[in-house]
């Protein structure tokens, strides 16, 4: 035997199915076993493997023995000469196996291998390869030295700044997604130290290679695909308290000299790392909504004080305190979060996007400014103007993010939202050049169609020469994967509908076209469309119905409440409904409904 591939799954049904289609891709011409480790998923996942994948020996446990000890259970029963450890949200290409054992074998010296990653965007992954996180070590990091100088083989030791991402050599650590021990060192150190639960014990097994006067490699070629974070989340508070409980384990298993010196400094790195990528990741979220609220509310109270002096009171006078304290401020809050419901904040928000969240959101204050107190109706130019002054401070503050480098301006292509690669589409081999010239938003691989090792390769190209501009999709039948949708790994599709935050948008559309209906009531009675929208009023409001729906709800459907519109044309056949539907779901955005609502379809 060859190759022992043991996979570690818990909750993750839909990427160890692709990471179980790459193995045994990977496995051609190699004598391979492969292990499956379940934790006690409640998805399903045991008996999707055993239907599908009836090759994989599965072993069930009813309860979550953690990393370390689940991979410790499949190692005792591995026959190959080499053991690979494989997180379940990773694809290999079709010759990393073969490449993998080739070195191993062609460097005796060698115990341990680790290889390089990207994710799930194409871009390289630095903990691929890790140097050995000692006091010295971590103190630079906290310092800042590691980040101002990446490449140093002392300050950048972190993630082993002696070798560049494309380049082989030997490193200390390596990532436990992706780590192939030679059988007999395994069996001479033992596998992994079960007093880590989660985190850490990657390290941990690393470390003990070296100190058993063996090597560890990396392997700069035959990249793999991980996409970090579907079978763990990063972004959390609970990651960070876990990592700094291992990282613990570790000072005092290794460092017990210096265990307390060791602690602190981990401590503070870790605790500092993760305050700034929570900070940063909350950031990118509230910070254009925050500079925009207050851009509006500056812009608004600059151009009520000229209207006050050069058309209101031209003589003398002023708008009442309750004005500038109550009204402009309530106005900048809806403003802002209408349209961030409404999506315009979004990082791939397109300017028709943007443009349509803007006449909706003006619309429902001109309309609402009617049913106002006289004594708060201050003038209906002004709310238009207040509107335009607050879409200006939108621009100006996505255009200061661009000018930083934090996002770009707005989605620049040529009107296609989506392109999919494979046969009578986009080619394979030519898809960079496509992809800097036409900028789609979203890139579809069937890997059906091609090999793992070109997707991967692609994608690790189009990152650099579009750098945080595309967003990748591998389509399954049953599913289609990528590392920046919101929905768990184990829902059966990524339609738009079926994540929560477009549902949420829909219901606040939902409510936004409640009120214009109730401000406008008196024209829109003069339309039979209008008096159904009026009819169906409270049950909108109420949440037991939405304005526009489905042709035909089915289960293949994100679910929908009953719709008092159907978003396409009245006459339609079966198939036409059900394709319709689909791309419906798939794509919703605020602007289907309202152009639903005046009769329209997309």
């Amino acid at each position: 035997m060859d190759l022992s591939v043991i996979i570690v799954n818990y909750n993750v049904k839909a990427y160890v199915d692709q990471c179980l289609r790459s193995v045994e891709r990977a496995s051609k011409e190699l004598q391979v076993e492969v292990f499956v480790v379940d934790n006690a998923s409640s998805d399903g996942s045991v008996a999707h493997i055993q239907k599908h994948f009836p090759w994989v020996h599965c072993i069930a446990s009813p309860e979550n023995l953690g990393f370390g000890r689940a991979n410790n259970l499949a190692a005792a029963q591995a026959k190959g000469e080499f053991v690979l450890y494989l997180n379940p949200d990773t694809v290999v290409s079709e010759d990393n196996f073969r490449r993998a054992l080739e070195v191993m074998r062609a460097h005796p010296e060698v115990g341990s291998m680790g290889c390089r990653m990207i994710d799930g965007s194409g871009h390289f992954l630095p903990e691929s390869k890790r140097g050995l996180p000692t006091p010295t070590v971590a103190l630079y990091r906290i310092l800042g030295l590691a980040k101002l100088f990446p490449s140093h083989s002392r300050f950048g030791a972190y993630y082993a700044g002696h070798l560049a991402p494309e380049e082989s050599g030997y490193v200390d650590i390596h990532c436990g997604a992706w780590m192939l021990m030679r059988a007999s060192v395994l069996q001479e150190i033992g596998g992994f130290d079960e007093a880590f639960f989660m985190y850490g014990e990657d390290i941990d097994l690393s470390y003990r290679v070296l100190q058993a006067g063996h090597r560890n490699y990396y392997m700069a070629d035959r990249p793999i695909l991980h996409y970090k974070g579907e079978s763990t989340k990063h972004q959390s508070w609970h990651y960070i308290k876990t990592f700094h409980e291992a990282m613990a384990i570790f000072a005092n298993k290794h460092f017990k000299g210096q265990a307390i010196a060791y602690r602190v400094l981990i401590s503070l790195g870790i605790y500092a790392k993760g305050i700034a990528t929570l900070t940063r990741s909350w950031g990118r979220v509230l910070l254009p909504f925050l500079l925009t609220l207050l851009l509006g509310y500056v812009f608004s109270d600059g151009l009520s004080t000229y209207w006050e002096r050069n058309h209101r009171y031209v003589e003398g006078g002023a708008y009442p305190e309750r004005f500038r304290l109550v009204f402009l401020p309530l106005f900048a809050v809806f403003w802002t979060v209408s349209m961030a419901f409404l999506g315009a904040f979004s990082k791939s928000a397109s300017l028709r996007r943007v443009i349509s969240a803007f006449l909706i959101t003006s619309g429902v204050l001109l309309a609402s400014y009617a049913f106002l107190p006289m004594d708060w109706r201050f003038s209906r130019a002004l709310v238009a103007l207040f509107s335009l002054g607050h879409l200006v401070g939108f621009f100006l503050v996505r255009t200061s993010l661009h000018a930083r480098g934090r996002s770009g301006f707005f989605y620049r292509g040529y009107g296609q939202a989506e392109a999919h690669v494979g046969s009578e589409k986009w080619p394979l081999d030519r898809i960079a050049l496509r992809v800097l010239h036409l900028r789609p938003k979203t890139l579809f691989f069937h890997p059906e169609e091609h090999s793992y090792h070109g997707m991967i390769d692609a994608m690790a190209t189009i990152s650099t020469l579009v750098p945080d501009g595309v967003r990748f999709r591998m389509s399954y039948p049953s599913w289609t994967l990528g590392s920046d949708t919101h929905a768990t790994a184990s829902e059966s599709g990524k339609l738009a509908l079926s994540q929560s935050s477009v549902r949420r948008q829909k219901r606040a559309l939902d409510l936004l076209i409640a009120a214009f209906t109730c401000c406008c009531f008196p024209l829109i009675l003069w339309t039979t469309r209008g008096r159904r929208m009026l009819s169906h009023l409270p049950a909108v409001l109420s949440g037991r119905m939405t304005w526009v729906g489905y042709l035909a709800p089915g289960a293949h459907l994100p679910p929908l409440r009953p719709a008092v519109f159907q978003h396409g044309p009245g006459a339609f056949t079966d198939d036409i409904a059900y394709e319709s539907d689909l791309r419906y779901a798939e794509n919703w955005r605020p602007e289907l409904d309202v152009y639903a609502l005046f009769g329209g379809s997309f």
